[in-house]
């Protein structure tokens, strides 16, 4: 459904005219010089892109995945919310494929419009300005497109050894799994065994971590006023994990506001977005085992993005 397309990503055609005149004899030492520069930047910014891309030789470098991939912006999120709330099933689909076939990465269409469509709809259902059927068929449509486009975005990994295994869900009673959702993707595609759930009751967690050993467990938060139960939340489940060295990882734009919050709530880290999520996710395994919340985990973590912003801010 939303697999890459066969066509080369960028359709513009070559500028024949940007190399000037073909008879070099006729050029000055520095008119060719500069002749010679139009070139190379041609090859590189335009016919190795497309080769590239039309024979599917493995991820690109940055410095010519700039040149290829389409970027997301917020008149792209504003078409994408229009089309997930119109009556035709149809839209929102051939609005995501038309982004594959552009070039767009299967990892930006998460972060960069499925993301922030759930939230965009967040916003207009708080605003009244959608009511409950309308969010519900949009947030099912994208869970849809999810399964779709989970096929692509884990067939792209290069599958190596396991790296560990995760338990994401939300606080009992919330219900905003989407987040959750995303940052099983990235994590199965890093080669993560990843259970989320959706999310279950105070008591099936607790018998789930005590019978089954997890190396990270996450949560997704909504609201602030949720942090009370986080933290007892956490606290049990620390007490009653078959892993004592487990380390739990926390995500929401509460801790993206307040850090310190990570620490008070009893976690070791948060993570910005879903991609943060599997980088520090990693992070957080690689730790001396020994360390509790925090402790040697400021070496460990040193330097990493907003988790070291975290740490350094206890």
């Amino acid at each position: 459904m939303f697999g890459a397309s066969k066509t080369p990503a960028v359709e513009r055609p070559l500028d024949t005219n940007a190399l000037g005149k073909t008879d070099r004899a006729d050029l000055s030492p520095a008119a060719a010089a500069r002749q010679r520069e139009r070139l190379e930047r041609m090859i590189q910014n335009e016919i190795v892109p497309r080769l590239m891309l039309s024979h599917r030789a493995g991820p690109l470098p940055p410095s010519l995945m700039s040149a290829v991939a389409r970027q997301l912006s917020e008149d792209d999120v504003t078409s994408f919310v229009a089309a997930i709330r119109g009556t035709d099933d149809s839209l929102a689909v051939q609005y995501v494929r038309d982004l594959v076939t552009d070039g767009t990465t299967i990892e930006a269409i998460y972060i960069d419009l499925l993301a922030p469509t759930a939230r965009r709809l967040g916003t207009l259902w708080d605003a009244d300005e959608c009511d409950f059927v309308e969010v519900t068929v949009a947030m099912g449509r994208i869970q849809r497109m999810l399964r779709e486009l989970s096929q692509v975005f884990q067939a792209e990994a290069g599958r190596t050894e396991s790296t560990g295994s995760a338990l994401l869900t939300c606080i009992p009673g919330e219900q905003h799994t989407l987040g959750v959702i995303i940052v099983a993707e990235f994590l199965l595609r890093d080669n993560w065994r990843v259970l989320v759930g959706a999310p279950w009751s105070e008591s099936d967690l607790l018998n789930l971590v005590a019978s089954e050993r997890f190396d990270v467990i996450g949560f997704s938060v909504g609201c602030e006023n949720r942090l009370s139960a986080l933290k007892r939340e956490i606290r049990r489940l620390r007490a009653a994990s078959r892993n004592p060295d487990v380390r739990f990882l926390v995500g929401g734009k509460v801790f993206i506001d307040d850090p310190d919050l990570v620490t008070r709530v009893g976690a070791d880290a948060y993570a910005t977005d879903a991609r943060d999520a599997s980088k520090v996710a990693r992070t957080l395994l690689a730790a001396p085992k020994s360390s509790r919340q925090f402790g040697t985990l400021r070496e460990a973590t040193s330097g990493h993005g907003e988790l070291s912003e975290a740490i350094r801010r206890q």
